[in-house]
């Protein structure tokens, strides 16, 4: 019996680099992924800057008509606590807090918050006014 000769496989190597060139060659030169990915479309638009928040009309009208002439040194302290470390707080103290603090504030000012305003909007807000009431900031 005479023995089959079986073709003799080309190293990966080869194999890869051939293909690679191939794919290469229509392109003239590699693009790497970044170069790739980081391209806008043709028809791109730039985009401005993102729009800020909107701030709840009543908040804002609240913000106006408020006074925080009673508000006490006491309070102004947590409140400024609470805002530099909510970040770091749980969710639940956050919350817990923010609450506590709303309502301690809400006892101080005239008139008292609008209910559709969140705890975080409502503190910064009356530090602002105070500031401004103040001539502070």
């Amino acid at each position: 019996m005479r023995a089959m000769a079986v073709p003799r496989p080309t190293s990966r190597r080869s194999r890869f680099s051939s293909a690679f060139s191939a794919s290469n060659s229509a392109r003239g030169m590699r693009r790497r992924w970044w170069q790739r990915s980081a391209q806008p479309g043709p028809d791109a638009v730039p985009a401005g800057p993102p729009a800020p928040a909107a701030v709840p009309p009543s908040l804002l009208a609240w913000a106006h008509a408020v006074d925080v002439s009673r508000l006490s040194d006491r309070t102004v302290r947590q409140v400024e606590r609470y805002l530099r470390g909510y970040r770091h707080m749980t969710l639940s103290d956050r919350k817990e807090y923010g609450f506590i603090l709303v309502d301690a504030v809400e006892a101080q000012v005239s008139p008292p918050p609008p209910a559709d305003a969140f705890p975080l909007d409502v503190l910064a807000t009356v530090l602002a006014v105070r500031r401004k009431q103040l001539g502070i900031g």
